[in-house]
Formats: structure tokens, C-alpha cells, sequence
């Protein structure tokens, strides 16, 4: 077993479980329950609550969050969540999960990634009890809820018309992250490192290890992602001993890996026009290659190239067909032997499409 993990392996102990204090209700070992946590008022006539649900394991075992919607125009995670409680083996499961499908409420019922005032709650963490509604969120969210886990995945989304391959972003200088992202098993793992304010921050300085799904893009459902997003985190689940391993043939092949990239970055229209994109998902380019042609509806003015600043695979696109001077457009990972990457990143289109 990897040393790294072995303090999932740790809490497992085979003991049973006790009763835990969660907002005020007592669950014991071996219960599910919904529950909704009070949030920060805005009107006096208008509370709002976060849908939270918690699976208790009758053993001992390590505490997972599981958290989407931070930014409330994303979906996909929603659906993740829906259906991973609905899979039968976590009533088997050691230890606790804690899932919340909605954290930014407010955001998800005006389909918006802001809180009032226009603040980002993704960038408010740790909160204040008494700031702005973003750090009142930040800091319920906080104390409630993350402080009690040992283990944090969070689901997110592309921007609105950016589709994103299925990927893990985390902080790999903190080894545990890496062996975790290995074993949730997406096409690309990037390294990010965390800034402050953030949650992946505030994780790091409390030695919470913290990974972040993303997929898809906002105000949409892709299949694909959804399905992808439940498999790995079936996989995590297993890999920290909340649940047994795979039997033989469980696991995904090893010639479809993960592949980790260092460097992520998007490309940047010159101009405004109509975007004539010749990549996709998943393709290789290499330094100087055309990405896409942009040209003006009416054919006033000449056409523009966008072009490759170094060589590496499409992992985000913008689709929206027409574009302004400066929108990100494509999205590039840089890996240390792009050739052998882009195969393997190949691979798990083909297994992408099978889902």
C-alpha cells in the first residue's frame, strides 16, 4: 500500500461506528439522512437552505466531501451527486460521506456563478461571520461542513460555451492529492497551485487533500462527464478503504492512464468575428499549427489566424461561433513528452465515446 494513503487505510478500523452531531441532528452508524442547512439571510421573508445529505457507515472510516455548484451556473455535478446516492454498495460503506449538490443556492435559482453583490464565493474562503454574503457563505460552509472531512472532491464545470475534457485540477506538490487524482482515473491531470481565498487554499493549510472534477461546460448536462464523474468517484471511494477494491476487471486499462500536464492555458482571439475552428477535444497540435480562422460576417475586413504558441492537446474549446477580440478560445495542456500524452489522451476519447 502507498504510504501516502496510509492514513485512509488508519481510520478504517473495523470498529463500529458512533453517533456524530451534524447541524443540530444526531445520526447514528448505519443511517442516511437529507437535511438543510439555514444559509445567510437576504430578506427576512425569503430564508434560503443548502441541501446537504449524509451517508453514515456502521464502521469506522475516513470522512468524504463530496461538494458541486460553487459557481451556480454549473450542472453537471448536481446530477453526479443525484446519482452517486443513489448507488446501493455506500449503504456498505466505512466511514461517512457528506454530499452537497447545491453550495452557492442563491447562484443556482438566477442560473449566475455570483452571490449578492456580485462577489465570487470561489474566492472568499476562509469567509467572516460577519462580512459580505459571500464570507458569511464561505465561513458556514467552513465550520458546518469542511472542517469535518478528511478527504474533499469538488465537481465543476467549463465557463458557458467552453467545453471541457474531463480532468482533475489539484495541487501536486502536496503528494497525497497526486495519488488520489491517479485514482480517480479522468484523461488529464493538472497541477495547479491554489491561491488565497480559495477553498483548494484553506485545504491545504488544514492537510485536507482536495481534488476538483471538471467537465462539460455551465448550463448543460454532458452524459459523458456525468457518467465519468460517478466512475472515478467510485474509484476514489474504494482507493481510501471505504469500500472493498474492484474484483478482477473492475479496474480501467493501463493503457488508458491518466497524464499529467504542469501547464494549462488558453489562447486568445485577435479579433471579433465569426470563429472557424479546425481542432477538437483531445487533439494534438503542435507550436505555429492554425487552431482557427476568424473572419467578419460580411467579409469587411481580412481573415485572422489563430495559431498554436507551443505544442501540447486541446483540453478546453470555446464553441460559441461567434467570438470577440480577447475571449479565450482554445485551451491548451504542455506535457513533458507531448507525443506519447497525446496518444493516451486519444485513448480516453475512444473510451469516452463508448460511455
Amino acid at each position: 500500500m502507498n504510504e501516502i494513503l496510509r492514513r485512509f487505510e488508519n481510520l478504517c478500523t473495523g470498529k463500529k461506528n458512533t453517533k456524530i452531531k451534524f447541524m443540530d441532528t444526531i445520526i447514528s452508524p448505519g443511517e442516511s439522512v437529507s437535511l438543510a442547512l439555514p444559509l445567510p439571510e437576504i430578506l427576512g421573508y425569503a430564508p434560503f437552505y443548502m441541501p446537504v445529505k449524509v451517508i453514515h457507515g456502521k464502521t469506522r472510516g475516513p470522512c468524504l466531501l463530496v461538494f458541486a455548484t460553487m459557481r451556480g451556473n454549473e450542472f453537471n455535478g448536481m446530477e453526479i451527486i443525484k446519482r452517486l446516492m443513489q448507488v446501493p454498495s455506500l449503504k456498505k460503506i466505512k466511514g461517512t460521506i457528506i454530499a452537497v449538490p447545491v453550495l452557492n443556492v442563491f447562484g443556482t435559482m438566477n442560473r449566475s456563478k455570483f452571490v449578492p453583490g456580485h462577489h465570487l464565493l470561489e474566492t472568499s474562503f476562509p469567509g467572516k461571520e460577519l462580512g459580505d454574503y459571500a464570507s458569511r457563505l464561505a465561513d458556514l460552509f467552513m465550520t458546518e461542513i469542511f472542517e469535518k472531512c478528511d478527504c474533499c472532491v469538488e465537481i465543476c464545470s467549463g465557463e458557458l460555451n467552453h467545453n471541457t475534457m474531463s480532468q482533475v485540477y489539484t495541487d501536486l506538490t502536496y503528494g497525497m492529492n497526486k495519488e488520489l487524482a491517479k485514482a480517480f482515473q479522468v484523461s488529464v491531470i493538472t497541477g495547479n497551485r491554489p491561491i488565497k481565498g480559495s477553498l483548494q487554499f484553506e485545504a491545504a493549510q488544514r492537510d485536507i487533500p482536495m481534488l476538483t472534477y471538471k467537465a462539460g461546460e455551465a448550463m448543460r448536462f454532458n452524459e459523458k462527464a456525468i457518467k465519468l464523474g460517478i466512475r472515478g468517484l467510485m474509484r476514489l471511494i474504494r482507493n481510501i478503504k471505504m469500500l472493498p477494491d474492484y474484483k478482477k476487471g473492475g479496474e480501467i486499462k493501463e493503457d488508458v492512464r491518466s497524464v499529467f500536464s504542469e501547464k494549462t492555458n488558453w489562447v486568445f482571439t485577435q479579433r471579433s468575428g465569426i470563429a472557424h475552428n479546425y481542432k477538437k477535444l483531445g487533439d494534438k497540435v503542435s507550436s505555429g499549427e492554425l487552431l482557427s480562422r476568424i473572419s467578419e460576417p460580411l467579409g469587411s475586413f481580412q481573415e485572422v489566424d489563430v495559431i498554436a504558441p507551443y505544442e501540447g492537446v486541446v483540453v478546453g474549446i470555446n464553441e460559441m461561433p461567434l467570438v470577440y477580440e480577447g475571449e479565450a478560445l482554445y485551451r491548451i495542456a504542455s506535457f513533458d513528452h507531448n507525443e506519447e500524452a497525446a496518444e493516451r489522451v486519444q485513448d480516453w476519447v475512444d473510451e469516452e465515446s463508448s460511455i
